[in-house]
This record gives C-alpha cells, structure tokens and sequence, in this order.
C-alpha cells in the first residue's frame, strides 16, 4: 500500500489547530522580535543559542508541513502570559527525552533576549486554570531554571489524546527534533494505556507501515543499561543501528555491548562498523562477564542503573540529571570513599 503522509491523515480539527498554531508562533516571534528591535534603535535580536537537534527518519515530508504563515494578522488575544505553576507537561506529548545541555543554552538565551517564541498549550479538561503543554518543554525548563513565574504561550482548543499525541509529533518533526527512541517510547506507552490496540492499528493512525513501527518497537528491547546510553544522546541511534545493537546482544554479555554503545553516541562507531563487528561475533565463542544491575531511579522514573562486576567493578550509568545532582552525586561517592580509606583493594 502506497504510504501516506501522515499531515494526510490529520482530521480536519488538528490540521486546523495545526496551521492556526504554527501561523501565531510564527508571527508572534516576529512581532516580539520587531518590538525588541525598536526598543534597541533598529538592532535585530540574537538569534537563540541551541545546540543541533537528534534527528530520525521524518514521518511527515518536509513539503507537506503546514505553511500558511505569511498572511497572519498579529493579535494581542493570540497569546497569553500563564503561570508555570499552572502549566504542566501533557501526558502525549510525542518527545520525552530532553538534553541538559540545551536547557542550559535556552535558559541563556532567554535571560539574554528574552522568551521570543511561545508555547502552545489547551486547557486541561479536567482541571480549570490548568493548561497542558503541547510544544515548548525546552522553553519551559529554561524558563523554570532562571526563576521566572510566567511563561508565553499560544492557547488552542483541548483536543482527544491521540490527537494531542500527533500535533506535538508534527510540531517536532518541523523542527527535526524527533527521533525513533521518543517514537518507541510514546508508542509503547499508548499501547499499554489502551489508545493503540495494536502495531497495525498505529501504522494506520500514523500513515507508516507496520514493519516501520515493529522495528522502531524492537529499540525498547535492548538491555536496559544500553538504553540508558541510548537517552543520553537518540539522535546516533536510528533503526539500522538498533538492529545491530539487537543482533550483538545475543553475542556481547552486557557489559561490552554498553561500551559499543557509548562508541556509538560518541560518533566513533557508524552501521557499516557494527556490521562487522557483528560478523566477527558471530564467529566467536560467547564469554559472558557475571554482573548484577541495580535500578536507579527518581520517584516512579528509571533513570539509570548500577552494575556491580564479579571483579570488583562498579559502573554507574545515568541519563537527564541536572548538573547540580550529578555534582551532589560525584561529592558523595567521594564521601563514602574518603570515610573508608581501606575501600580500595590490592
């Protein structure tokens, strides 16, 4: 069946909030960045300092994203100052992993030239005064990280989860931002609450085919510690290199397959590598170090694990931790190891 384009498929109330939003984001950004300009005697604003966003394969064709921006009059009532307090993530939204780094960056940014691009929100439909966010975490972290109480958002009409789930997916993907490890998580996680009832079922709702949505699935299989790795930087791990991470699993105890994917997320390592490498693990006796692997985790979050080798070896790995835990977390390994000054063996 010849594949469709997943803006084809938008019913006509997303397409509708779709255009409506990225038209006000667009023109609100334009007419704060006017206003900045004249308050500083003509000089255009600084551009937003982020870093390069970790790109998948799109689902939705560049030349088929919304458009319709330019003829957009500005209007005071597009926008509206909301509490952070007030604001909270929605459940749906199609990224769930998020780089300290560009938080840190957006956060100077703002505190250099202010918010210049709203958030898109709707109203929570279960909580008054309570709106959800659709687009604009990154925005809204920088925001809460430099103290400030508001955050500039565009409110558009509440929408059914799964509708909520895509526009944030083609919101994303206009700005590259997507990967297939956030399109496995959000996947999963409307499976198992019901929302897709089946592989099938999200290939049809997403215009993508069903062997496309198995192999992005498949990511979610690999050892926990190489997912782990794998948070830290989606970006370097597409479908093809998850497929070689999943074969060499059945070949490299734990252990050696999270190094091969830390050479992975340094760049070191690309597809043509692993292939090989797979080929001559393949021709080699399996060894498997012994290990036992801890959880880690931040309230009902996993957000690491702890491995203890038979060897004596501890290895910590962890993913989306501010600088300040992990300054707290490095001090008090120290602490243990300076209370113990024998915890060193010969």
């Amino acid at each position: 069946m010849k594949k469709k384009s997943l803006l084809a498929n938008l019913g006509a109330s997303v397409a509708a909030q779709t255009v409506q939003a990225r038209d006000k984001f667009d023109m609100a950004d334009l007419t704060m960045a006017m206003k900045r300009a004249s308050a500083a005697g003509g000089a255009s604003p600084a551009a937003a300092a982020v870093s390069p966003a970790a790109t998948s394969t799109p689902l939705l064709p560049r030349d088929q994203a919304p458009v319709a921006r330019a003829m957009v009059t500005p209007s005071s009532q597009s926008l509206a100052e909301l509490p952070i307090s007030k604001v909270r993530d929605h459940p749906r939204n199609a990224r769930h992993l998020y780089d300290p780094t560009r938080i840190d960056e957006m956060a100077a940014s703002i505190a250099r030239d202010g918010q210049m691009m709203p958030a898109i929100v709707m109203a929570d439909p279960h909580e008054p005064e309570t709106y959800l966010l659709i687009e604009g975490r990154y925005r809204k972290r920088a925001l809460q990280s430099l103290g400030r109480e508001t955050i500039l958002a565009i409110v558009v009409d509440p929408l059914p989860e799964l509708e909520a789930y895509r526009l944030s997916l083609i919101l994303n993907e206009e700005r590259n931002e997507q990967t297939d490890l956030d399109n496995a998580i959000s996947w999963k996680m409307l499976q198992d609450d019901g929302l897709f009832t089946s592989q099938d079922h999200i290939a049809e709702y997403l215009g993508i085919t069903q062997s496309k949505v198995s192999k992005t699935l498949s990511l979610l299989e690999l050892p926990a510690g190489v997912l782990t790795i794998m948070k830290t930087s989606p970006g370097q791990f597409g479908l093809r290199i998850g497929y070689e991470l999943r074969q060499l699993a059945r070949q490299l105890a734990p252990p050696e397959l999270e190094t091969v994917a830390e050479q992975v997320r340094d760049g070191k390592l690309t597809v043509a590598a692993l292939e090989k490498m797979r080929t001559r693990a393949e021709k080699t006796p399996v060894t498997r170090e012994r290990s036992r692997a801890y959880p880690l985790k931040s309230g009902e979050l996993t957000i690491g694990t702890l491995r203890d080798f038979d060897d004596g070896r501890l290895k910590i790995d962890l993913t989306g931790v501010t600088p300040a835990v992990r300054k707290a977390l490095i001090a008090a390994v120290q602490q243990v190891l300076d209370a113990a000054p024998g915890a060193a063996g010969s």
